[in-house]
C-alpha cells in the first residue's frame, strides 16, 4: 500500500469516528431531555392550578388578632352610650342621697336652762364638779378644782352624747386624752375627755344618744383614780355643774 492510500484511509477513519462522536451526543442529548420533560397531563395540569391559586390567595385573617379586637374595640358610638348610661346612673344616685337628706328629720341643737341630758354613760362618780372649793384628786395627791365630773367606767365602754349637738372640736389633752366638745345651742357645750375609736368628726351634728366613742385607758393623771369618763358642761365658756342638767 502506497503513502497516499494510506492517508486517505487516515482522512476518511477521522471522518467517520467524527460523525459516530456527534451522533452519540445527539442521541444523549434527546434522551435527557424526554427523561426531564414529562409529559402534560390532565391531572397535573390541575394540580399546577390549584397550586398557582394557593400561592396567589390573599392569607387568611386570624378572627382573634389584634387588630379585630382593635376594630371591635374602636366604636366611639358604644363608648359615648355606656359614658351616658353612667353619667345617668351617678345623676339618679346623687338625686337619690339628696332625697334622703332632705327627708331627714332636722336635729335641733338648742339647749337651754330648763332642758335636760341623759347619762354618757353608767358608772360611779369619782370626782365631783367642784369650783366653789378645792377636793381632793388621788393621782396628782393634792387638792384643787374640779370643772367636771369624773365617772367609773371599764375601758371600752360605749359614750353616748348626752344631748343633741355639732361637733365643735376634738383634740388631744394632756389630762383629758382624746377629749370631744360639743355645741349644744344657746352658749351651751359639753366636754368628753378620756375617749378612744371615735364614731364622730368635726362638724357633725349628732342626735342625744348618738355613740360618740369608748373609754380609753387613764392618762398619768387618773391612774389611781383608774379608768373613766371625763365630762364637764360650761354657758358661754363659763364651767357650770353638769349634774343640775342630769336626771
Amino acid at each position: 500500500m502506497t503513502k497516499k492510500t494510506r492517508m486517505i484511509r487516515l482522512i476518511v477513519n477521522s471522518v467517520l469516528v467524527a460523525g459516530i462522536v456527534a451522533l452519540a451526543v445527539t442521541v444523549y442529548q434527546a434522551g435527557t431531555r424526554t427523561s426531564n420533560d414529562e409529559p402534560i397531563t390532565p391531572q397535573l395540569a390541575a394540580e399546577d392550578e390549584r397550586t398557582r391559586i394557593s400561592e396567589t390567595a390573599a392569607p387568611m385573617v386570624d378572627a382573634g388578632t389584634t387588630d379585630v379586637e382593635a376594630d371591635v374595640e374602636a366604636d366611639p358610638e358604644a363608648d359615648l352610650e355606656v359614658a351616658e348610661a353612667e353619667s345617668a346612673e351617678e345623676e339618679e344616685s346623687t338625686d337619690a342621697s339628696a332625697e334622703a337628706e332632705a327627708a331627714a328629720p332636722a336635729i335641733d341643737v338648742s339647749f337651754t336652762e330648763e332642758s335636760l341630758m341623759t347619762w354618757p354613760l353608767e358608772g360611779q362618780i369619782l370626782l365631783d364638779y367642784s369650783m366653789d372649793h378645792t377636793i381632793y384628786h388621788p393621782t396628782l395627791d393634792l387638792y384643787k378644782y374640779s370643772k367636771g365630773i369624773a365617772i367609773q367606767s371599764s375601758v371600752g365602754s360605749p359614750v353616748m352624747a348626752a344631748t343633741n349637738g355639732t361637733v365643735l372640736s376634738i383634740e388631744e389633752m394632756s389630762e383629758t386624752g382624746t377629749t370631744v366638745v360639743l355645741d349644744m345651742g344657746n352658749g351651751y357645750q359639753s366636754t368628753y375627755g378620756q375617749l378612744t375609736d371615735l364614731n364622730v368628726v368635726v362638724g357633725q351634728t349628732i342626735p342625744q344618744g348618738t355613740i360618740l366613742g369608748y373609754v380609753s385607758e387613764p392618762t398619768k393623771y387618773y391612774t389611781e383614780e383608774g379608768s373613766n369618763l371625763y365630762f364637764a358642761m360650761s354657758k358661754d365658756e363659763a364651767p357650770i355643774d353638769p349634774i343640775q342638767y342630769l336626771p
